[in-house]
């Protein structure tokens, strides 16, 4: 009897241990954010919407690590739940659907090697020193490949398929894939990244936006107002490709300065004598000089825009999805955007400058941010007096400006650090639209526009 107890109690060890093998490290991370603002949100005077907001949300990120080669990653999202609204939880009673997964990945080292493996719903993007974002920055399913040559030589390898509908139908002209590259070169002060990304896209890609693909990413990859067109090209299958390199230079710190540079192409083909082509370019560079109390900064642009002949395609830099955080109330640099991307989320058809006086401290747990900027678009007029383009607010996700339309805007940010892990953010802007009535017509957008946001942020 002894015998047996002995064996089983051994036998129990040895299973506890395996067990014990097998158990994963549990982290979580976020941040949960209340937000109140009251703005002018939309530049047509006819755009519907309050001017006071108030939302709660919370991202969370879980990792379930393994070991340090092995480990998987889930990111849920709980809002935007905007106070009052019943279908996304914030009305009377708080019971509303608003739950969401962002990110949902598995990380795997492939043994033997140091190269990294990433399969899921994850985050892509393009990296940008001068402009942050600027290429691309998305979140989306497919697989990524990276790893080291050497210590100062890596590199990238993405799969990205952003669209596939799996119709009943089985259509196969429905799908759109990205397949990118970046090659991030690292040395003493200097960092510069060569990237590249082409991308096949089907006529009958929905981009999530319904039949008539007339949305932000149509809008973003073909001309103005051509998204219901491309279903009847003469092309199935289009074709898109980006190059592009950016670099930035520490080696004098405190100085600092960086550069961009990007061309982009999408081609699906014709419909009569109309081109669906578009394809354009931008250029950047930022430099900033961080000094003890302060750290001022400049930041410069310029990107293509359409010329006088809308039948011939668009000269803008296509883009599939861009986050620029340039400025807090016409970009989407807000601590909690509930409030801001007023002009957009890219640079395409505008050039600009923007000066800025960033971590500006005082008093301990308090900094400031004080932006100054100016924006004008690189659009031929002609696109809008021959009726290519009817409304600047109607072509996306940006404003669409001409050479003759301008805006000006002001950023005042502050934040108080209550608790390490709580911060509470003021942030009041202004803008200035500067259209010309001749074009658009008299009273059409708001010429002065004004924010202001309070933000309580607890990170952990």
């Amino acid at each position: 009897m002894k015998r047996i107890v002995t064996l089983l109690l051994a036998a129990g060890l040895v299973l506890g241990a395996a067990a014990g093998s097998q158990a994963a490290d549990i982290k979580a991370k976020g941040i949960w954010q209340n937000n109140l603002s009251w703005a002018d949100r939309a530049a047509s005077q006819d755009a519907a919407g309050d001017n006071f907001r108030a939302s709660t949300r919370l991202r969370t990120q879980i990792d379930v690590i393994a070991s340090e080669n092995l480990k998987g990653v889930v990111f849920f999202e709980i809002g935007h739940q905007n106070w009052g609204e019943k279908a996304s939880g914030a009305a009377l009673g708080n019971d509303g659907k608003e739950v969401k997964v962002r990110y949902s990945y598995v990380d795997w080292v492939i043994p033997q090697t140091s190269a990294q493996v990433r399969v899921g719903l994850q985050p892509f993007g393009v990296p940008t020193f001068a402009v942050p974002m600027a290429v691309l920055d998305t979140d989306g399913a497919g697989i990524t490949v990276s790893g080291q040559f050497t210590e100062n030589v890596g590199a990238a390898l993405f799969w990205l398929r952003p669209y596939n509908q799996y119709d009943s139908d089985h259509n196969v002209h429905d799908a759109m894939d990205v397949v990118g590259l970046t090659v991030p070169l690292t040395f003493d002060g200097v960092k510069v990244t060569p990237f590249g990304m082409y991308s096949v896209i089907g006529k009958d890609t929905q981009f999530g936006g319904g039949a008539n693909n007339v949305n932000g990413v149509a809008n973003g990859l073909l001309p103005a107002g051509a998204g219901a067109l491309v279903p009847g090209s003469n092309d199935d299958h289009g074709n898109a490709w980006w190059a592009g390199i950016t670099g930035e230079l520490t080696m004098f710190d405190p100085f600092r300065i960086a550069a961009d540079f990007a061309y982009g192409s999408v081609d699906m083909g014709e419909i009569g004598n109309f081109d669906l082509k578009r394809s354009g370019w931008y250029a950047a560079v930022s430099a900033d000089y961080k000094l003890d109390f302060m750290t001022p900064g400049l930041t410069g642009w310029y990107a293509s825009g359409d010329d006088s002949n809308y039948m011939d395609g668009s000269e803008r830099m296509p883009v599939i999805d861009t986050d620029v955080a340039l400025t807090s109330y016409g970009f989407d640099g807000g601590t909690y955007n509930r409030s801001a991307t007023f002009n957009g989320t890219s640079l395409a058809g505008t050039w600009g400058i923007l000066a800025e006086l960033k971590d500006i401290s005082f008093i301990e747990d308090l900094t400031h941010v004080v932006r100054f900027g100016y924006i004008q678009g690189t659009n031929n007029t002609a696109m809008v007096t021959s009726g290519a383009v009817v409304d600047m607010t109607d072509v996306g996700n940006d404003l669409y400006l001409t050479t003759k339309d301008g805006m000006w805007e002001v950023n005042i940010d502050s934040q108080y650090q209550i608790y390490k892990d709580l911060t509470l953010c003021v942030e009041l802007g202004y803008i200035n639209l500067d259209y010309d009535e001749n074009i658009w017509g008299n009273d059409t957008y708001n010429e002065n526009n004004f924010k202001a946001a309070m933000s309580l942020n607890y990170k952990f």
